[in-house]
This record gives structure tokens, C-alpha cells and sequence, in this order.
């Protein structure tokens, strides 16, 4: 995120959209997208711009149909076997897209939420918050802060408790291997943190608040 401007998620800071993202290779090297689109000197031809606007289309419609199919998929593993299942197809995608919608819904239901799905989700998570997208990062965010509010002080206990005493606990063993991979992947994010802490506007100030949460892994 260094050195590139976040994309607000709002109509509120349009210049921060740059359209020819969003639109086929073609049609924004002529030039097309922003503030060329009203240009009177523009190479493109009515015609030139409708065939480029369908084939964009298409290609949206692509991604979206896609972006369905993944969706539904998770749905299906969620529904006949179990939540972690769910998750983990989801982040073996790699599609931030889809980790948007899902998260989106799992932050709206803590009970969801267990060590589980907190050590599958976390490295997600560090990656929606290292988006240029104002609004994935948000997501990550309020993934992260209902983690640390609901889970710190357990990782922090159970990782700070010794694992073997008398006999065999694996029950406790296990749940202490949760902790240590979220304590560790919390100690990655929170290291990216500190580096954004002078970030200004309003995901600046959630880093900060963040950062402050982090303080109840020490």
C-alpha cells in the first residue's frame, strides 16, 4: 500500500477512482476512462466504444458469474459438512472478493466465530487490510477488531500456560497450537500496523484503534 492511494469506498472522493481499471486493456490505453471520457478530441469512435463496453461486459460477467459459483459452493461445504471446511476452500481461492462477501456476513454473527475459523481467516484478513480498496480494507478491519475483542485474551492465557503437565491433554494441546498460530499471524498483522499508524482519514484512525486493541496480546 506503500506509495499507491487507497480508493474510498464512497462517492465522496471521486479522483481517488482511476476508471480505466475497470475497464478492457484496449479501451483504456486510448484513453477512454476519466476525465478523457468527455474529450472532444478522442480517438475513439462511437462504434470503437460500444464494442469495447460489450466485451468488458462480458468479461464482467465472467467474474461474476464466478464469483457466484464460489459463493454457492461455500454454502454446499458449510451446509453438509462444516464451517472451517467452508473457509478453507474460500482462502485457498485467493479471490479477496469472495473473502469480502463472506466476511461481510460473518461480521454481523460473532457466535459464528471460533479459534478455528480465526486461524483459517487471519491470513485473509492481512490481506484485505494491505488493499489499495478502502472497503476491503474496512471489512478486514472489522474482521480484526471482533477478533481481538472476542479471542486476545484467550490466545494470550492459553499460549503463556504451559502445554504439558501431568498426563496427556490433547484437547488443551490442541487449543494451545490454535492460539499460537493466531498469536503469530495477529504479531505479523500487527507489525503492518505500526508502519501505518500516521495513515490519515478514517482507516487511519481504525489502524490506530487497532494497534491499540493489539495491546492486549502483551
Amino acid at each position: 500500500m506503500e506509495g499507491r492511494n487507497i480508493v474510498p469506498m464512497t462517492g465522496d472522493k471521486p479522483s481517488g477512482l482511476d476508471i480505466d481499471d475497470f475497464l478492457p486493456n484496449k479501451f483504456g490505453r486510448l484513453g477512454f476512462g476519466g476525465s478523457q471520457y468527455y474529450s472532444a478530441q478522442s480517438a475513439v469512435s462511437e462504434a470503437e466504444a460500444f464494442s469495447s463496453i460489450v466485451k468488458g461486459h462480458d468479461s464482467m460477467m465472467s467474474v461474476l458469474t464466478n464469483r457466484h459459483r464460489q459463493l454457492e459452493i461455500t454454502h454446499s461445504l458449510w451446509c453438509s459438512k462444516d464451517a472451517k471446511t467452508a473457509m478453507e476452500h474460500v482462502v485457498a481461492r485467493h479471490d479477496l472478493a469472495v473473502s469480502v462477501d463472506l466476511l461481510s456476513q460473518l461480521n454481523l454473527r460473532p457466535s459464528i466465530w471460533n479459534l478455528d475459523i480465526c486461524q483459517v481467516l487471519l491470513p485473509s484478513i492481512q490481506e484485505l487490510l494491505q488493499s489499495k480498496y478502502e472497503m476491503y480494507m474496512t471489512v478486514g478491519c472489522n474482521s480484526l477488531k471482533l477478533i481481538l475483542k472476542n479471542f486476545a485474551h484467550m490466545i494470550k492465557t492459553n499460549i503463556q500456560s504451559p502445554v504439558y503437565t501431568h498426563g496427556v491433554d490433547i484437547s488443551r494441546e490442541e487449543r494451545y497450537n490454535k492460539c499460537k498460530g493466531c498469536n503469530d499471524q495477529l504479531l505479523s498483522i500487527r507489525a503492518f500496523l505500526l508502519k501505518r499508524q500516521t495513515l490519515q482519514g478514517k482507516i487511519g484512525q481504525t489502524f490506530r484503534e487497532l494497534h491499540i486493541l493489539m495491546q492486549a496480546l502483551d
